[in-house]
């Protein structure tokens, strides 16, 4: 029994099937795979294709917003337009303002301040105010450095603005003298002098003379309020 079943196992197998019938077989599972491939390729080809599509449009819904909001900006900006014209014509009239105004000087505070340092026994005859500011591109008023009124020291001048001049007649020296102590304490004042002084049989005196005006005395209501209030932070820093 065992030996019949060795001589079945040992039989040599047959192939029916001509090398070409092989070669067609194996020629359609070549097919059959350059097909499924063509396919997954085409699969794959459209998905990337789809995806790049709705990049596109969603960037084109971008562009569509941005444009829109374009035209609307400009729009507003058309009507804007002769705002920003007025606002500009507006700063170059507030330019020309301050630099034409920056020398302006309280002349009622200069004779405010002469009168207070007037003794009671002196009175004055004539009094002339000159006011010399220079000014820089900027506006801002600036003092000469070379004193426009004779002062005490002629190789000591002080910074001024301007000169009065004055005369008139006082009771005595000491009057003309506590005169020249009131203007030297004012703030509005610098180097006050008095070049004559003429008595007569009384004790009673003529006198002539002089005060330089110091930059307090320039109004400032024309001026930038930035600069102001940066003069007013120097000055607080300063002190």
């Amino acid at each position: 029994m065992s030996r019949a079943r060795a001589d079945v196992a040992a039989m040599p197998s047959v192939n029916l099937l001509s090398e070409s019938a092989f070669a067609r077989l194996a020629a359609r599972r070549l097919r059959h795979r350059f097909g499924a491939g063509a396919v997954a390729m085409a699969v794959l080809v459209a998905g990337a294709w789809g995806f790049q599509h709705m990049r596109v449009q969603e960037a084109q819904k971008l562009v569509a917003v941005e444009q829109a909001e374009t035209t609307r900006l400009t729009g507003q900006t058309q009507v804007l337009a002769p705002v920003r014209t007025f606002v500009s014509g507006v700063a170059v009239q507030q330019l020309t303002v301050q630099t034409t105004m920056a020398g302006e000087v309280y002349l009622s505070d200069v004779l405010d301040g002469i009168r207070d340092a007037t003794p009671l026994g002196a009175e004055l005859v004539t009094l002339a105010v000159t006011v010399t500011p220079t000014t820089v591109p900027g506006g801002a008023p600036v003092a000469s450095t070379v004193s426009a009124c004779p002062g005490p020291d002629p190789f000591n001048t002080r910074t001024v603005i301007g000169c009065v001049t004055l005369s008139g007649t006082a009771g005595s020296r000491a009057e003309v003298g506590e005169m020249v102590v009131a203007l030297g304490a004012s703030r509005l004042f610098v180097e006050p002098f008095i070049s004559t002084t003429t008595t007569g049989d009384t004790d009673a005196v003529t006198f002539s003379g002089s005060v330089g005006l110091s930059e307090k005395v320039f109004s400032g209501r024309y001026a930038d309020p930035a600069d102001v209030a940066a003069g007013a932070a120097a000055g607080e820093g300063g002190s």
